[in-house]
């Protein structure tokens, strides 16, 4: 490969999360890594790396606007990566996903709206309404049919029916599962949308890594210039460019100002002036080239553990993008608290568990990008482990 997918980044004493929080110390001892939390544990793309470095020399480091290059380079990778024609005009900073479901749901609130998510699904959206102490979020269980998850549409209805529902928020591709929502799906999402006048926040921030041969459309350029629509996209999970930044694209110019006026009132500020060159460096044609080799590299580790999970009957649900795995521990006839303690403790394999993504028990998401060296020393761990328990493949 071109590029380096095998040297492990160092993570300790930089305050980062995930090893802080995600890593616990049995493996921060044995200096072995954890499968929490959706970052690399890689470096990052060359041309990211090169450009922030270039914008730390120079030494600029004021307040930092979206200009037309800035504008130009996003519209050019969703060109080019997505398959979608996107308007500049469209297109508007913001200080992450989560900050745009807050800003969203301060604007609905003004008469109690509530929100309403899928599930599986990204525990953050909720979070966000608990921290603001907002009324309840609405939950909408997906519906599993030949390995595949799909929207229990009289359900959706139902809630969207409500005059309280204001706000409809899910991920594409869906975080944890991987999987895309086909169009058919999507077209009917936004008809409920138009029906009942919900707006709809459509979180496309793993939608670049796409595992098959279909893109994940980005809705807001799908749908009607009428709709009330939302697509949020960031560096955060195609370059593990995490934190504060991402980009909203609206079509619609009503909801644009609007939300534009709500971004401000909570205070947006102003791009971090090295997230604005990671933007630069990053939706290049260089970053998709590097882009097409993660893709090759997490196909490889998804099929390493999804080969050995089926040995021992551990269902996964297959994956069409991204980079976590959704995966069904129940066949081992443990309970969930035995199951994560014979996980982390005995085969030193840290995952998050599933109920946090609104899963059954004893489901687990497993972030796979991570050296592919490290994950058959993982696969070799868990088949110890698993021989040391009793469990044997293939019954």
């Amino acid at each position: 490969m071109k590029y380096d997918f095998e040297t492990r980044i160092d993570r300790k004493e930089r305050g980062n999360l995930k090893y802080m929080v995600f890593t616990p110390d049995i493996l921060k001892q044995k200096d072995i890594p954890s499968y929490s939390g959706a970052e690399f544990e890689f470096r990052t793309a060359p041309c990211v790396m090169e450009v922030v470095k270039e914008a730390a020399e120079n030494g600029c480091f004021g307040f930092t606007l979206a200009d037309d290059n800035y504008r130009r380079h996003i519209a050019w990778w969703l060109k080019n990566v997505r398959g979608a024609d996107v308007e500049e005009a469209w297109i508007t900073p913001v200080l992450g996903t989560i900050f745009t479901v807050a800003s969203m749901v301060r604007m609905i609130n003004k008469d109690d709206g509530k929100m309403l998510v899928l599930t599986p699904g990204y525990n953050r959206y909720d979070q966000a309404v608990r921290r603001m102490k907002k009324p309840a979020t609405y939950f909408s269980a997906m519906i599993e049919k030949d390995g595949r998850y799909v929207p229990d549409y009289d359900d959706l209805e139902e809630k969207m029916r409500d005059p309280l529902c204001r706000l409809f928020v899910f991920s594409n591709p869906n975080n944890p599962t991987g999987q895309i929502l086909m169009e058919e799906d999507l077209r009917r999402i936004l008809e409920l949308s138009r029906k009942y006048d919900v707006t709809i926040i459509s979180d496309e921030i793993f939608a670049d890594v796409t595992l098959t041969e279909r893109r994940v459309p980005v809705l807001a350029a799908m749908a009607e210039e009428s709709d009330k629509v939302i697509s949020t996209i960031a560096l955060g999970k195609t370059f593990s460019f995490s934190g504060n930044n991402a980009n909203a694209i609206i079509k619609n110019p009503e909801l644009r100002e609007a939300f534009e006026e709500q971004k401000y009132a909570d205070h947006f500020g102003s791009i971090d002036p090295l997230a604005y060159a990671a933007h630069i460096g990053g939706y290049t044609a260089e970053g998709k080239d590097w882009l097409d080799e993660l893709i090759q590299v997490i196909r490889t580790n998804n099929s390493l553990f999804m080969d050995f999970f089926r040995r021992y009957r551990i269902q996964v649900t297959v994956p069409e993008a991204g980079y976590v795995l959704w995966a069904d521990f129940r066949s081992l006839g443990m309970e969930e608290k035995e199951l994560f303690d014979f996980l982390t403790n005995e085969a030193y394999f840290f995952v998050d568990p599933g109920e946090e993504y609104y899963g059954t028990p004893c489901n687990a998401r497993i972030c796979t990008a991570v050296p592919t060296s490290e994950v058959r020393k993982t696969i070799k761990r868990l088949e110890e482990a698993f021989t040391a328990r009793g469990f044997h493949a293939g019954r």
